[in-house]
């Protein structure tokens, strides 16, 4: 639908304001009570979201989206909080028109545009146009003005030499037309300006406005269509003698005024119907926006909203607190409240209840066969046609309680009679029965009943629950999501499902065969879980009646909400509230009873106006803290939203704001959110138009988000946002990489100083063996040549002693010489087997010291034992065979010499970490601590060589002599199980 708002350079000042109805439409007035800054409008426009801007006139500049008002004045950025025009250029942007000055908001930024010095021509701006990306104002008396690109080229100049304008006029076309002091018409064009006289055709122009696609003319000749690309001039019928305001191309009528009334006028039937909207009030604008509302700006009454009313009250004040409706065959409305009326060609006749209407009627019912039912607090009413009364019955005549809450009829035509106190009654057409007793009614409070046909069965709502009659039987319908709330209103829908509505918890839809429910509630976006009453109509729909209003339903298949709409006070219904019973659908009426009186439906025509989409408005990081347009690529729109969002790790607390202008019925808009990667399905629905995100964990997202259109349905285009949240250096594959590199590095850095490490160390091994071998090669030398040189030097001492004397004791030189040569030749093969490296086993070493015991101590006759406990091999380190060798000889040998022993003993000893080698005999003994000789030296020095501990003593038994040598072995090398290590081998 087209969008036109013109300017009424006009008041109307008069004392009062009246509305008057008519063709279904009502005046809504909105005051500073509501949010409006101010009471003064001056000006109003729709932008491309439907947001509402409202100049006022010191208020500032207000945004409506049909709930409230936004509010922005000089504290915020403005020029002046008086605005006298609006303006929304091509991109967007709200120029705000002052009366010396002007304001852009390009919906974050104000920029300020004043003359820099007085100007006393530039009196007041009362317009503003846009012409090929330059913004042209104009200004009082008819001067113009020039913008472009934020330079101000000037602020008011004639626009032709000595031409002034009185008028200024945006066609269907958006192309701008001047009316001229010279009673002349100016089209800019690309090329210059087009002028089009018309002093010919007419001599004065009343009104100049947009009719369709053309642009209209009212004037003193008539009424005429402007073509603005040859300036002809072609006549048009003119249907108003008033003064035209505007035309709404839409709905065919045409806005028009005389010094005291605005009026609406339109043709039907080739007549000229009129309906007078406002009288008294000091009109400033009209705007008709694209959603089928009609706003005027007031001088100091407010705003005002004309629109289509969904409801109409049809009963005068003639009753209020509507419980019951109901059509007879005759289509005569029947209405129960504080008594019983009977609506039937426009005059109402009240009937009586048997004790007054303070009783109230409760329920009105047509059975299958045309009869009229009516249900009260005193007793239960049988229409009669014939005699136009009614025949009442109550306790007397068989109910178990006059207290009637609940009416239905079976195929035949029965009637069950729903009770307070009493329970379950049924009639027959002869007598009526409580049948609560017989068919096991637990409860007395019977609020709802509904027979199903297609299931041959009667549904019974009470304080306990659903109940169900079949076949004389009563089973319970179990269900957990009602239990503790009344059951006040059941419902056939569909034919086979049922609809129960609950005091508390919302409705159910029922599948009674196969024991399935959908419970719709608060969480399911029910305005109220208080339901008076819940019916459907022929299409389906279901109607929801609660404390609110009205909400009507539609369910797809498979029961979900495809299309909800809330009605309420700005809708018509005054009252708001429902009650249980008071509801009559048919396929072309539909009426309700409210607390303060009756209402019928009217059906909407809003496929002729526009639905305005969803949008976000802005997108908060830290709850504002930080702005995320700091972290987007560019920012797109009027609310300049970041588009390409990379957020960093520490700003991943996000909320939406997003909203879907609806003016007509702005508490109908629900929305439901997906975020694409986090949640994983869609939201409930919500009418908040936020949603916050904490914490959200690196990744790639899109926030999805779908809202329902102007029919309740939701939109099959859902609005979609990418964002992406960075991930912290940590967990980058930069860090992966540089850590994986610093690692690889490390490893090889380490292999490397380990290898040189080991390179290191074997080559100080191998220095420290080669100084050994060559401290061994001398050592070996030094020994060898002392052993050897000794024996030979001694043996030829004794050869020359033996030349020297001749035969002379030549025995005893000779044994001496043989004694030489044998310790030589024993010292040697002592020397030879101690340095071959088989020999360092310390079960080898043990033999060989035994060996030599036993020849050197039978030569004396002395007993020689030797005792042996080693059961593993034990590998020695290198010399110390050769050492331990030296030391027992040595000591063997003193006792063979100087002892005087008779048995002597040598013992190898495994004890827990050392071994023991033993050597005692039990002989005179000695000191060694009054003994200075160089064999125990020698013996000492060797064992500490070894690095064995050496301990000479008395024996354990007489007074012979005790030499023990102990020395610390470690564990079995790996790679020699029959060995054990020794100090050697670290």
């Amino acid at each position: 639908m087209q969008r036109l708002s013109v300017l009424i350079f006009f008041l109307i000042f008069l004392s009062s304001a009246k509305e008057i109805y008519a063709q279904q439409f009502t005046l809504r007035q909105y005051t500073a009570v509501d949010g409006l800054p101010q009471s003064q409008v001056n000006a109003i426009i729709e932008d491309q979201f439907g947001y509402l801007w409202i100049g006022t006139s010191g208020g500032g500049l207000a945004r409506f989206d049909g709930r409230e008002f936004k509010v922005y004045s000089t504290l915020d950025g403005l020029l002046s909080n008086i605005v006298t025009s609006i303006f929304i250029d091509s991109h967007q942007n709200i120029w705000i028109v002052h009366p010396r000055g002007m304001t852009r908001f390009d919906g974050q930024t104000f920029k300020k545009f004043q003359p820099e010095r007085s100007n006393e021509v530039l009196k007041r701006i009362r317009r503003v146009v846009e012409f090929n990306d330059t913004i042209f104002m104009v200004s009082t008396p008819g001067m113009i003005g020039k913008i472009y690109h934020d330079s101000v080229y000037y602020w008011s100049k004639n626009i032709l030499p000595s031409k002034t304008i009185y008028f200024t006029h945006v066609t269907p076309d958006h192309n701008i037309l001047y009316y001229l002091n010279d009673r002349s018409f100016l089209v800019p064009t690309l090329e210059g300006y087009k002028k089009y006289p018309h002093s010919k055709i007419f001599t004065k122009a009343y009104s100049i406005f947009n009719h369709a696609r053309e642009v209209w003319v009212d004037t003193d000749s008539g009424s005429f269509a402007l073509d603005l690309k040859n300036g002809e001039l072609s006549r048009r019928k003119k249907l108003m003698d008033r003064y035209i305001v505007c035309y709404d191309t839409v709905q065919d009528v045409y806005w028009t005024r005389n010094e005291r009334t605005l009026f609406r006028e339109y043709s039907r039937n080739g007549k000229i119907e009129t309906d007078t909207v406002l009288q008294n009030v000091p009109i400033m604008q009209v705007h008709l926006d694209a959603e089928g509302n009609t706003w005027f700006g007031s001088g100091g009454n407010g705003l005002y909203r004309y629109y289509p009313k969904d409801f109409d009250r049809v009963d005068n004040n003639l009753f209020r607190d509507v419980m019951a409706i109901e059509k007879d065959a005759d289509n005569s409305l029947w209405v129960g409240a504080r008594g019983l009326w009977n609506l039937s060609k426009g005059k109402a006749r009240a009937f009586p209840l048997p004790n007054g209407d303070d009783d109230g009627v409760h329920a009105i019912k047509r059975s299958p066969s045309g009869e009229l039912w009516v249900g009260s607090f005193s007793g239960l009413g049988k229409y009669s046609e014939e005699k136009n009364e009614f025949t009442w019955f109550t306790r007397e005549h068989g109910l178990s309680s006059a207290y009637i809450t609940a009416i239905d009829f079976n195929e035949k035509g029965d009637v069950f009679i729903g009770t307070t106190g009493g329970g379950l009654n049924f009639y027959d057409g002869k007598k009526f029965e409580d049948i609560s007793a017989r068919i096991g009614l637990q409860s007395t409070n019977v609020f709802a009943l509904c027979y199903m046909p297609a299931r041959k069965s009667l549904f019974i709502g009470t304080d306990l629950g659903i109940n169900v009659l079949k076949d004389e039987k009563i089973t319970n319908i179990p269900l957990p999501e009602f239990e503790n709330t009344n059951i006040l209103s059941l419902a056939n829908y569909r034919d086979t499902l049922l609809l129960a509505g609950s005091g508390g918890a919302g409705i159910m839809v029922i599948d009674p065969q196969h024991h399935t429910q959908r419970l719709i509630g608060p969480h399911e976006g029910l305005s109220s879980g208080f339901v008076f009453f819940v019916t459907s109509d022929d299409e389906d729909r279901i109607w929801v009646g609660t404390e609110k209003g009205i909400t009507r339903i539609t369910l797809d298949r498979n029961l979900q909400i495809v299309e909800r709409r809330d009605f309420g006070y700005n809708n018509g219904l005054t009252g708001i509230e429902t009650n249980q019973n008071a509801y009559f659908l048919s396929g072309k009426e539909k009426y309700f009873g409210l607390i303060d009186g009756l209402y019928q439906f009217n059906e909407s025509e809003g496929q002729w106006f526009k639905s305005y989409p969803v949008h976000l408005s802005d997108v908060e990081i830290q709850y504002g803290e930080a702005s995320s347009r700091e972290f987007g690529k560019s920012q797109n729109g009027f609310f300049k939203i970041p588009s390409g969002l990379i957020l960093p790790s520490d700003k991943n607390h996000i909320t939406f704001h997003f909203n879907r202008v609806d003016k007509r019925y702005p508490t109908s808009v629900r929305y439901k959110y997906f975020l694409k990667n986090f949640d994983k399905t869609w939201s409930q629905e919500t009418a908040l138009g936020r949603v916050t995100y904490s914490n959200l964990p690196p990744g790639s997202y899109v926030f999805t988000i779908l809202a329902t259109d102007k029919s309740g349905s939701w939109n099959n285009t859902p609005l979609e946002y990418a964002f992406t949240i960075k991930a912290p250096f940590y967990k980058t594959m930069t860090f992966y990489t540089l850590t994986s590199a610093l690692l690889l590095g490390s490893f090889i850095l380490f292999t490397l100083m380990r290898l040189r490490k080991n390179v290191s160390k074997a080559i100080e091994i191998e220095r420290i063996r080669q100084q050994e071998q060559e401290s061994l090669r001398k050592e070996i030398a030094r020994d060898f040549h002392d052993e050897m040189g000794n024996q030979l030097t001694r043996i030829i001492n004794y050869v020359s002693l033996m030349r020297l004397s001749g035969n002379a004791n030549g025995t005893d030189l000779y044994h001496k010489v043989e004694e030489s040569a044998k310790y030589l030749y024993n010292g040697t093969r002592d020397f030879i087997w101690a340095i071959d490296p088989v020999n360092d086993d310390l079960s080898k070493l043990f033999l060989h010291i035994r060996d030599f015991g036993e020849k050197l101590f039978e030569e004396k006759e002395i007993q020689f034992r030797a005792y042996y406990e080693l059961k593993d091999k034990v590998r020695l380190p290198y010399g110390f065979s050769r050492e331990a060798n030296l030391i027992f000889k040595e000591a063997m040998t003193n006792v063979f010499k100087h002892s005087g022993a008779s048995n002597v003993s040598f013992s190898l000893y495994n004890l827990t970490d050392s071994y023991s080698m033993v050597l005692e005999d039990d002989g005179k003994g000695f000191d060694p601590e009054t003994i200075r000789s160089n064999g125990i030296k020698n013996i000492r020095s060797r064992a500490e060589k070894i690095q064995a501990s050496l301990t000479i003593g008395k024996a354990e038994k007489g007074t012979g002599t005790r030499i023990e040598l102990k020395f610390s072995t470690l564990k079995i090398k790996s790679y020699d199980p029959h060995h054990k290590k020794t100090r050697i081998d670290r």
